[in-house]
């Protein structure tokens, strides 16, 4: 019954959504997954029972799908915690030059971690890594000394660190906090709209308090990604009314330079196809103006991950 209920939702919003596409220089979807389940060694992610998910999912369909929504340039975030995966993605897009950029996964408590970055930042593509909060093998402690020595190494760097904060709610914005202000001179993209659970309800104070902390910190960056895959409705909706009130929120403390465009490739097919969050997330950005539109799809991304845009 749910792959009848999401296909159906494909089909209605293939045939009915006649919102615009972005109209901007650039459009760089900042995240998505590249892999492949049928590898010698398997994938660790998504889970086998995924029905949607587990095949492969690779550069060409990538370009199938997004290029005609407008995108045109792309950062992969490796969904994989096997550190030879990094290498995978980069040797997979090495010749594409539609990929942009690498948001890495290296465990920052390993022994080895200086020793990995230096490797494979050699490649210009590789701009970051992903920090999981509570659902790496080890949970990440933001006030751990380690873990702050090596993230102002990557800050030396000038590399990024992308945050995954799913279901952490509250007391994961107050981590990621603490952590912007220990390291002030990294530059922090908090994933899929600070791990928020679309309810359809507006958000409780105590999270816009939060919110309202963390935007102090001038070196975080939000992406409002992955809004199909937070929303507590399944299939989600693709009424930007289900999602406005916590994205004024990001709106107003973030405000134009600090939100980033992400697709959640391929996890939007849970729920619709690329070209409907595309159209989603523009119907918010386009009523701010073609500024804000030009910020919000390229331009604060390039400035968090150092990409080489005008």
């Amino acid at each position: 019954m749910k792959t009848l209920a999401i296909f159906l939702s494909i089909i209605i919003t293939l045939t009915a959504d006649e919102r615009p596409l972005p109209k901007v220089k650039h459009m760089i979807d900042t995240h998505i997954h590249l892999y492949d389940p049928t590898r010698e060694q398997g994938i660790p992610w998504p889970p086998k029972g995924d029905k949607v998910l587990y095949k492969p999912h690779l550069p060409d369909e990538f370009h199938k799908v997004a290029e005609p929504a407008g995108t045109t340039g792309v950062i992969v975030v490796e969904a994989s915690d096997r550190i030879e995966d990094n290498r995978w993605v980069l040797d997979l897009v090495k010749n594409d030059d539609y990929f942009v950029g690498l948001v890495g996964n290296v465990d920052p408590y390993s022994d080895d971690f200086k020793f990995a970055i230096q490797k494979f930042k050699k490649d210009k593509r590789f701009v970051g890594i992903r920090l999981r909060n509570g659902k790496s093998k080890k949970t990440i402690d933001y006030a751990d000394p380690q873990l702050i020595s090596n993230l102002r190494g990557l800050a030396k760097h000038k590399l990024t660190v992308d945050i995954l904060v799913n279901g952490g709610g509250i007391e994961a914005v107050k981590q990621v906090d603490q952590l912007a202000r220990a390291v002030p001179n990294l530059n922090l993209v908090v994933d899929h709209v600070l791990g928020y659970d679309f309810d359809g309800k507006a958000a409780p104070q105590e999270w816009i308090t939060a919110v309202e902390r963390l935007a102090e910190n001038k070196n975080v960056w939000c992406k409002i990604s992955g809004l199909y895959q937070r929303s507590i409705p399944q299939p989600a909706p693709h009424k930007i009314n289900h999602y406005r009130s916590v994205l004024d929120v990001l709106w107003k403390n973030l405000g134009s330079k600090r939100l980033i465009f992400g697709s959640n490739w391929p996890c939007t097919k849970n729920s619709g196809d690329y070209t409907s969050f595309v159209k989603l997330v523009n119907e918010y950005f386009s009523a701010k103006g073609q500024e804000a539109c030009e910020r919000y799809f390229w331009k604060n991304a390039a400035e968090a991950y150092r990409l080489p845009l005008k």
